[in-house]
């Protein structure tokens, strides 16, 4: 769980990105249920990279309608060691960080309605990196810190038997739509709504599932996942790709 954080910025919002921010349109139809961050071994969830020590899994877990509607918001990544050089760069760091600092490269953000994911399951948004530090930890609570944002994170361990904490391990194993094929089924129904409301006389119910369908079509296709404009874990992951791409070419 989630249970403390201290920022740097006043406006900074690192837990949840748009999808918590107490002044976005999220939070006008969705409420904040729990946070985590699961630090698990890696291979956990599936293969990792091959430098990979571990895996960082943050989940975001909201609701609408008093409960009857869940959402929930994935972001798992590989966390890869971290060179000297990286720990103590003092002009990408806030401080030089413990030999317990990783890096996490962060897979685009999973989209999961519903509890089981059936009905939508998607990757939407940027791939990610950012540097996690931990401070202290035992055998039930983790300190960390943002090792390019410098803020503190305070995590309380769940019980093993905690069964919202582990609804994300059904969720990452069911295989997640491609984007094109759930772009083209809620055109289809959009165009099925759009033919009800016109030739069967089915006006209301046809226009609402029309623009419902041509709404979350509009909102997979130009959706960061939650990731919030001008956040450097973009930038820092299109560095560390980069980088990587020339490696394999040279």
């Amino acid at each position: 769980d989630v249970s403390f954080i201290k920022t740097k910025r006043a406006n900074d919002n690192p837990v949840g990105g748009k999808w918590t921010r107490k002044n976005g349109i999220a939070q006008k139809f969705l409420r904040t249920r729990r946070t985590f961050q699961h630090i698990l071994p890696a291979n956990t969830t599936g293969p990792c990279n091959f430098r990979a020590v571990g895996e960082a899994v943050n989940v975001v877990s909201l609701e609408a309608f008093f409960g009857l509607a869940r959402v929930t918001v994935i972001l798992r990544g590989d966390a890869v060691p971290l060179t000297l050089e990286e720990r103590t760069n003092t002009s990408r760091v806030v401080q030089p960080l413990s030999t317990r600092a990783v890096k996490a490269l962060f897979d685009a953000p999973r989209i999961v309605f519903g509890r089981t994911g059936r009905f939508l399951n998607i990757n939407v948004g940027p791939t990610s990196s950012v540097l996690l530090d931990t401070t202290y930890c035992d055998e039930n609570v983790r300190i960390g810190m943002g090792g390019t944002s410098g803020t503190r994170f305070v995590f309380a361990r769940c019980p093993d038997d905690d069964v919202e904490a582990n609804e994300f391990r059904a969720l990452l194993e069911r295989r997640p739509t491609p984007k094109k094929k759930m772009l083209a089924f809620l055109g289809l129904i959009a165009s099925t709504g759009i033919y009800g409301a016109v030739a069967k006389e089915l006006r209301v119910l046809g226009s609402a599932v029309g623009l419902v369908s041509v709404f979350m079509g509009a909102l997979i296709a130009t959706t960061s996942g939650g990731i919030e404009q001008g956040d450097r874990s973009v930038e820092f992951r299109k560095e560390e790709d980069a980088a990587a791409s020339v490696g394999a070419t040279s």
